[in-house]
């Protein structure tokens, strides 16, 4: 008997029952899009999309860094020791929970675009605006999935049934990329909103820059960065600024998921020892506890408390209302500086150590000023993955370069940086059989 996955009929009924935008405040299909009030509670029930537990609520972000060299599991949910041991099953929760989460986030953007085509009490620039954030979302989300799983579905239109045509088989690759630029070219040319945790122009050249730099294009990802920091060419004056629980996100903050008491995240649970009220699911490996105690990020990073160490980056361990932040200024310089190390390592170097030094600096280091070329990559590598530990950003890192092999130990064949197609697609989805499973597993 064929299972279903919650993920692909999530609008099975959508037209005639209720339309799962807002989870927490239901709203029927018809209401959802009859005046603009009720479409902009659709617009941030896509945004609540990013909340759900396996998405940026915990496990994406627990993932992004416990697939790598960054941190080991230490509790007691054995998902992620395999996660830890890079030995995944396509039956692992992660690897099936985060494949849902994500395409249920999808479903909801794809339902949004298909019906603001009927929307006729928006203005012009009101519509393309709301399409613009949408379609930076679908982006965002399909950037997840291509880089964890490699070639996936690649939906544009809402699941409405549960019918063999809504089932679609694996696109390639540099399909789904071709996608995503799409989308994010559509949404810096069509966005208005400028506030940081919705997309905006700045926040779709950021991710642009982002992917440019993993499909190989060094060129096209220094540009997008520079534009960036031409708008933003800032830092926030300390690294404990950026994860001041309760505080307004300042100017380095591009694109942030916020959090709340009713919509809360459980990192700091995940990432607190026991002993202070946490489950320690998620600690540092020996290369974040080595950072050096005059690196100001470190307290952050790997604080030690009667033995364990532990990150501080989400603090907020009673209503989980720590944003999780995806876009910040600090990346376009980093990827800026491994841009021109691709393109020209020894005509760059003043360029690459300019932008390196600003990441130092605030972080009260001294700067970087005779640097081998040979050497230099490394110094990129390990700035950004300090800067950004316990934000997801790793193992992402790790497969773009294809450094994995060489600095995960637990990785040791090429197949290991894909995570495996679910079992639960490959059972639900009448176009993906077990043929079409990853290579190796």
């Amino acid at each position: 008997m064929r299972k279903i996955l919650a993920i692909l009929l999530m609008f099975a009924s959508a037209c005639e029952s209720n339309l799962d935008l807002r989870p927490k405040m239901q709203i029927s299909a018809e209401e959802a899009f009859s005046n603009k009030e009720n479409v902009y509670a659709a617009l941030l029930g896509c945004y609540d999309g990013l909340q759900l537990q396996h998405y940026y609520g915990r496990n994406l972000v627990i993932v992004g860094d416990i697939a790598s060299d960054n941190t080991l599991a230490d509790g007691t949910k054995l998902e992620y020791y395999a996660m830890d041991r890079n030995s995944l099953l396509a039956n692992n929760i992660l690897v099936e929970g985060i494949w849902a989460d994500i395409y249920l986030a999808i479903n909801r953007v794809n339902y949004m675009l298909y019906k603001l085509e009927e929307v006729t009490f928006l203005s012009d620039s009101e519509k393309k605006d709301y399409q613009g954030q949408l379609r930076f979302l679908r982006a965002l989300h399909y950037y997840n999935l291509v880089r964890l799983y490699g070639g996936v579905p690649l939906k544009l239109l809402p699941t409405l049934a549960d019918l063999p045509e809504y089932f679609l088989p694996r696109s390639s690759v540099d399909e789904v990329y071709n996608q995503i630029i799409a989308d994010l070219e559509f949404a810096r040319l069509n966005i208005s909103n400028s506030k940081p945790e919705k997309a905006s122009v700045l926040a779709a050249i950021a991710l642009l820059a982002s992917v440019e730099l993993t499909t190989g294009d060094a060129s096209a990802a220094r540009q997008y960065a520079s534009q960036v920091l031409q708008a933003v060419p800032v830092l926030e004056p300390t690294y404990k600024d950026l994860f001041s629980a309760g505080s307004e996100p300042g100017a380095e903050i591009l694109f942030y998921c916020p959090f709340s008491a009713s919509d809360k995240n459980r990192l700091a649970e995940y990432n607190y020892p026991k002993t202070l009220g946490g489950r320690h699911e998620n600690a540092p490996a020996d290369v974040l506890t080595s950072i050096p105690d005059n690196d100001e990020r470190k307290s952050l990073i790997a604080t030690n408390y009667s033995g364990k160490y532990y990150s501080t980056k989400y603090s907020d361990l009673s209503t989980g209302s720590d944003r999780v932040i995806i876009l910040r200024t600090a990346e376009m310089f980093l990827i800026r500086a491994e841009a021109n190390y691709q393109i020209d390592s020894l005509a760059n170097q003043p360029e690459i150590l300019t932008d390196i030094n600003i990441i130092r600096s605030r972080a009260g280091l001294q700067p970087i000023v005779n640097e081998t070329i040979t050497s230099l990559r490394n110094v990129i590598e390990r700035e950004k993955q300090i800067e950004f530990a316990f934000e997801g950003k790793r193992w992402f890192d790790l497969i773009r370069t294809k450094r994995a092999i060489d600095l995960v130990p637990t990785v040791t064949q090429p197949y290991q940086m894909l995570f495996p197609i679910p079992l639960s697609e490959i059972l639900v989805n009448p176009n993906i059989d077990l043929e079409d499973q990853n290579e190796g597993y």
